[in-house]
């Protein structure tokens, strides 16, 4: 007598109704490795404390700055230290924008990198931000300090802007005030279009490390002219450049 065939089990309507997949859900794959990732609570809250979650002040590529910086201080496998800290670094519609993905379907950090930027600074934001340094003006009571400062972090913002170091100090520089480029030009003995990149960054950084030091109790001396006591600043990086 032949033996009877194996009948699959019975199902019955309730089944469907019960979760049959896997009980840990994560899009992001842990690359397999042999050495032993120790996750010590203070990293993981120095990541969960600075956490992005799409605020109008927060900035993608600032973000992936301040992770890069805290995983740095934990040595060990990167790629392995990235892809397990850097769910626990997103929170709100950022993590919300994590958990569509299939599941153990994002393998290595650079994918992870590029969907991150792809998601949060698409190519419009990329090319408003490029426009914007294009544009760049000192504001009309825009110290020396504060507009040095200010343009550099919309460079920051914008890794891949693709200006040349000589371009972004020609923008910088033709797009100060009056005033302003006259100061720059005191301190670089005559005039800054006579002097190389190199040159042009150490004058700016020493007449901003100036005006920086100048800046809070500027208003506490005596009257004197305004443009007589930038000068002074001036003249003063000036001495610093060339000591």
């Amino acid at each position: 007598m032949a033996e009877e065939e194996a009948q699959p089990p019975r199902r019955t309507l309730g089944d469907y109704a019960i979760y049959q997949g896997p009980r840990h859900f994560t899009s992001m794959a842990i690359p397999a490795t042999n050495r032993a990732l120790e996750m010590k609570p203070l990293f993981l809250t120095l990541i969960s404390t600075n956490q992005f979650i799409l605020m109008d002040h927060e900035h993608p590529h600032t973000h992936l700055a301040t992770f890069y910086e805290f995983v740095g201080t934990m040595g060990g496998d990167l790629e392995s230290v990235y892809m397990c800290l850097f769910p626990f670094s997103l929170a709100g519609k950022a993590k919300e924008w994590l958990k569509p993905h299939i599941n153990q379907s994002l393998t290595r950090w650079k994918d992870v990198e590029e969907k991150f930027l792809q998601r949060f600074f698409p190519i419009s934001c990329y090319i408003k931000a490029k426009f914007e340094i294009s544009l760049f003006r000192q504001g009309a009571k825009e110290s020396f300090c504060q507009t040095w400062e200010r343009f550099k972090m919309m460079l920051r913002k914008c890794p891949n802007h693709g200006f040349e170091e000589i371009a972004q100090l020609s923008i910088f520089i033709n797009d100060l005030r009056s005033d302003t480029k006259m100061l720059l030009n005191v301190a670089a003995g005559g005039t800054m279009m006579v002097v190389d990149v190199e040159q042009a960054t150490r004058i700016i950084d020493a007449l901003a490390t100036t005006d920086y030091q100048a800046y809070h109790d500027r208003h506490g001396h005596q009257k004197r002219g305004l443009l007589e006591f930038n000068i002074a600043n001036a003249l003063l990086a000036q001495n610093k450049i060339l000591t």
